[in-house]
């Protein structure tokens, strides 16, 4: 019995650091604006009861200390969770999401961190070195057997109207390329709504 309480405890201990807020590990943080004027929610959120989320990060400890594992402008960075928080807050909020099925965190966080130092694709194009935010965690979340769970979908860079945004129209052009209406990929509102995935909390200022 003895052994028995001293293997709980230690659990215990194990599970309450790699808790933040009621976050824990391998949970997937959305940022979401308090407005819709971003380019991003504007083109990835038709839903007018839906939140505008703009960006995914992935929940995870290193050393005992929680991080954001995230694709930004700076590339695939570990962002110490409180300044995740604090810029996230800055704008809008946060929605924390949680696997329903946890069986392959692990593997899902380890695939994550495989990543970490590459180049931002402000392009948002699969099958590149570049990576970006929601990409991040399309590539490395799997199941127990090593299944990815969430699928690409065909991109939208339009309103609710249907016309395709003017600010992707000149981003697209200063790389001399049309906008890639259609073209597979994934966005962080489109990982929100998978069935795959509760949204566990919401937190605002």
């Amino acid at each position: 019995m003895r052994q028995f309480h001293i293997i709980l405890l230690i659990t215990l201990c194990t599970l309450c650091g790699r808790a933040q807020n009621g976050v824990i590990e391998g949970d997937l943080l959305f940022a979401y604006s308090s407005t819709t004027g971003r380019a991003i929610s504007q083109a990835t959120v038709h839903d007018t009861t839906a939140l505008p989320i703009y960006h995914v990060a992935i929940a995870t400890w290193v050393d005992g200390k929680p991080y954001a594992l995230e694709a930004i402008d700076e590339g695939v960075v570990l962002t110490p969770f409180e300044k995740f928080s604090e810029r996230t807050m800055s704008k809008g909020g946060m929605l924390i999401g949680r696997l329903s099925d946890r069986s392959g965190i692990d593997q899902s966080v380890s695939n994550a961190m495989e990543h970490l130092g590459k180049p931002y694709d402000d392009l948002y194009m699969i099958d590149t070195q570049e990576i970006y935010c929601s990409e991040l965690v399309q590539l490395s979340y799997v199941n127990g057997k090593g299944q990815r769970l969430f699928p690409l979908i065909n991109m939208s860079f339009h309103d609710a109207q249907g016309h395709i945004l003017d600010y992707w129209r000149k981003h697209y052009a200063k790389h001399g390329m049309a906008v890639p209406e259609g073209a597979l990929g994934t966005n962080p509102a489109q990982i929100a709504r998978d069935p795959a995935l509760e949204i566990i909390d919401q937190i605002t200022k």
